[in-house]
């Protein structure tokens, strides 16, 4: 690996022995980090934009692959530490090359994507394959050749990412008449999988329901609503696009919502915390590591599935 700065003395402090735990917490980190490198994803053109980017990004892994693991303190003292250790470790890492950098919309943060992942993955596959397996034998067709299929549909949910759709791409995707995915898609409403926008003839679109989604979008949206009285409703209406956006994952408060004057977000992030939508995993500096409160997110399957209390 190629060195892109002068030495830096090791994390624990150079001439004593770090102790055990120390050690370990290291190791976890600077593996973490390697991993998420190594997946060879596009990372933001701007030099701050990707170390902030890969820094947001290892708090997640470490909050995902450690949740209800360890004791919130603990967590707290990993965040604190990956402060101490990322810069000794990310001069050292073979980064990917960046993406081609595209012009910002007006108003909005060249690093606008570090914060807030574009349109990250809504879904749950677990869950959706779970109910494909076992609910739709009833609503798909069982020829062979029928072209609206179960893997063909959990493909087509998947590649929605959980967001709205319309009746036409749903068509497009199986090569059948409008008519003929509506009926398809009436039968999945009413057995529960999907949701409908209640929007007529071109309005109308269509998503997986909440069941099926890594958050609880439908409740989530009215408790903004009522934590925002009194704020303008285009304002709303951003910032549960913003929290929608973070799928659940951690983001840092700047540039957090970009449409809102810098000296009124410390109020609006008060008002969400207070209304338990938002917690602070961790701080850099001035800026909070945020993420959405445990109860909304989906619950994991299998042994963790009471989810990550400690956090």
């Amino acid at each position: 690996m190629q060195v892109n700065s002068p030495p830096l003395s090791l994390p624990s402090g150079h001439g004593r022995p770090a102790p055990p735990e120390e050690i370990l917490d290291r190791a976890l980190v600077a593996g973490l980090l390697l991993e998420l490198t190594l997946q060879g994803q596009p990372l933001p053109a701007s030099p701050e934009c990707r170390r902030r980017h890969l820094k947001a990004r290892l708090a997640y892994s470490l909050a995902t692959q450690l949740a209800g693991r360890i004791s919130l303190d603990r967590f707290r003292t990993l965040i604190r530490r990956l402060e101490q250790w990322f810069p000794y470790y990310y001069p050292l890492l073979p980064l990917p090359p960046p993406e081609a950098e595209s012009s910002p919309s007006p108003g909005r943060a060249g690093c606008l994507s570090v914060s807030a992942p574009r349109l990250p993955n809504l879904a749950r596959p677990d869950l959706l394959q779970d109910w494909l397996q076992t609910a739709a034998g009833d609503i798909l067709p069982s020829r062979p050749q029928g072209k609206f299929r179960s893997q063909g549909l959990q493909e087509f949910l998947q590649r929605s990412r959980g967001r709205w759709f319309r009746l036409k791409d749903l068509a497009r995707f199986f090569h059948i008449d409008r008519k003929t995915a509506w009926e398809y898609v009436q039968k999945l409403q009413n057995a529960g999988l999907l949701v409908h926008n209640r929007g007529r003839s071109a309005a109308a679109r269509y998503r997986l329901a909440d069941d099926f989604l890594k958050i609880r979008l439908t409740a989530l949206q009215a408790r903004v609503v009522q934590a925002l009285t009194g704020w303008s409703h285009a304002l709303v209406e951003t910032t549960i696009g913003w929290l929608t956006a973070s799928a659940g994952e951690p983001f840092w408060e700047e540039p957090w919502p970009w449409s809102l004057p810098a000296g009124r977000r410390p109020e609006l992030l008060d008002s969400l915390q207070t209304a338990g939508l938002l917690v602070v995993m961790g701080q850099s500096g001035r800026q909070r590591l945020l993420r959405l409160h445990q109860q909304w997110l989906q619950p994991r399957k299998g042994p963790d599935s009471s989810g990550p209390a400690s956090h």
